[in-house]
């Protein structure tokens, strides 16, 4: 993980609702960053809570990342209920043992859990999720995200316990919740021809490259959780590790892939 990491600072927007000024108060101090006022921020990114939401705003780096949309998790803009959004056949869900016809639904923990996609998906087709994030504003926007998802889907919400921990180092207790499946989804390589979208381009700002990706593979195989899942790009080389060279099978999609140990 990049030690390098960008300023950052909270405010409330707009600046006179006292609800946002104290939600801001308590996101500085539970964070350990600044808070700041509207129009005066000293930090390359902003961290706002707005009525709707909350927000990241770029105002320091590379200038088509300045301004425009800001940066925020909407779990309900998800599809997961049209037919398409209903189909079994997705690679992460088989990755993590769904099968049509069956009604087998997992316990899942979601070790890079980042906004929060993979989890809400499996949580709505029926997993029980434990979501973790260890980069601190990610996990302030993942929780927020799954605030406001649970106004129009509360029984998926319900589904999700998210928590900010470093995963390799809080994997060794989680045997106690029995989960079947672990997914892995390390911050992608660089270097694809095309460029990343804004916010996973923010997301790295935050997050740097997962160096330490090896590491928490080596201690989800040693869980002996019955799935251990890693999502990769489709081309990408396996993630190195000791004990187990190559995935016991891969689920392909059209732009990832899921590589899959499995433990007796």
């Amino acid at each position: 993980m990049t030690l390098s990491a960008p300023r950052i600072a909270v405010c409330a927007d707009p600046p006179h609702e006292v609800a946002l000024q104290q939600r801001a108060d308590e996101l500085a101090a539970s964070l350990g960053i600044n808070k700041t006022r509207l129009g005066e921020p000293d930090c390359d990114l902003l961290l706002a809570v707005t009525p709707e939401r909350l927000e990241l705003r770029v105002l320091v780096g590379e200038p088509d990342l300045i301004g425009g949309n800001a940066v925020y998790a909407d779990l309900n803009a998800i599809d997961t209920t049209s037919p398409a959004g209903r189909k079994l056949d997705m690679p992460l869900l088989k990755a993590v043992g769904i099968k049509k016809g069956h009604a087998y639904r997992p316990a899942v923990i979601d070790c890079t859990a980042g906004l929060g996609e993979d989890a809400w998906l499996l949580a709505s087709h029926g997993c029980t999720v434990t979501a973790i994030e260890r980069q601190p504003i990610i996990a302030a926007l993942l929780h927020d995200a799954i605030r406001r998802a649970s106004e129009q889907q509360p029984d998926t919400a319900q589904r999700i316990t998210p928590h900010t921990a470093n995963a390799a180092d809080w994997l060794p207790q989680a045997t106690s919740l029995k989960p079947q499946a672990l997914i892995l989804d390390p911050m992608f390589p660089t270097g694809r021809k095309a460029k990343e979208r804004k916010p996973m381009r923010v997301l790295r700002m935050l997050a740097g490259d997962d160096d330490d990706a090896p590491a928490l593979l080596a201690a989800a195989l040693a869980t002996g959780v019955h799935r251990v899942c890693v999502k990769r790009p489709l081309h990408s080389h396996v993630i190195e590790n000791d004990t187990r060279p190559k995935p016991d099978v891969v689920y392909k999609g059209k732009a990832v892939r899921f590589d899959v140990y499995l433990n007796p």
